[in-house]
């Protein structure tokens, strides 16, 4: 397989994954053990690998697409409620325990994380905060765990590639949410109406969408055709056993 197809076949699924995981019922149960609980289960989970001295203004500017006041308030929670390195320590051990639940017998899981980390050792961050931070996070020794974690971190490394795409695009962040997923989705993200009419937006957003996948494919030639093919293979695969229809 070539970096082309790797890029072009895992980008839905691994972003669809992650709305799974986030949400899942035993990610919750972590993040809760650990002491958080609403938003700072996802801004605090999320964005704690930026640090405990982050100001709110740097989280705002990692998570780009959002409200800055949706995120302000998740990392001003988060900071009552503990420690965001903690949280995002707990999200760790909750996209453990779901990859367990979910894909745990899987084969293959191992190579899966050896080649992603491959990539990410290739992968420099370039005004990548999150993903700069998710990458070093420190990798378990259980194989679904860090396959995990590796979803986790590609996630993070195209969406910091899209964020940058958009920019070049000359879109704003409302008008990039609305243009991929809509209304609901800009609501989810701390928007509120009246939102930009999406239909003049979409192909702005489409030539972000080839910018992004364009780098994503660099970022794959760093391993082999064999590695990529299962690279894809596996986030099919979670991705059908995860997700309510298969990718």
């Amino acid at each position: 397989m070539n970096p082309e197809e790797t890029a072009a076949v895992t980008a839905t699924p691994i972003s669809a994954l992650g709305r799974s995981y986030f949400f899942a019922e035993v990610v919750g149960e972590a993040m809760v053990e650990s002491g958080f609980s609403g938003l700072p289960g996802y801004v605090g989970g999320r964005g704690g690998v930026l640090g405990d001295d982050a100001g709110a203004d740097v989280v705002v500017s990692a998570f780009a697409l959002f409200n800055p006041a949706f995120v302000e308030a998740g990392w001003s929670q988060t900071k009552e409620q503990g420690s965001p390195t903690d949280a995002a320590a707990a999200l760790a051990v909750g996209l453990g325990r779901w990859a367990a639940d979910t894909f745990g017998h899987l084969e293959g899981l191992d190579e899966f994380a050896a080649a992603a980390r491959t990539v990410f050792d290739a992968a420099v961050p370039m005004s990548q905060a999150l993903y700069a931070g998710w990458r070093a996070m420190p990798v378990p020794d259980n194989a679904a765990a860090a396959t995990a974690l590796a979803l986790q971190t590609l996630r993070e490394l195209r969406f910091g590639f899209h964020v940058h795409a958009l920019s070049a695009a000359g879109m704003s962040p409302v008008e990039a949410v609305m243009a991929q997923a809509g209304p609901r989705q800009a609501q989810m993200f701390g928007w509120s109406e009246p939102f930009p009419d999406p239909e003049p937006l979409k192909a702005a957003h489409q030539k972000a969408e080839d910018i992004t996948s364009a780098r994503m494919a660099e970022v794959y030639e760093a391993i082999d055709a064999g590695q990529r093919a299962h690279v894809a293979a596996t986030v099919g695969a979670i991705a059908e056993i995860a997700l309510d229809e298969p990718s």
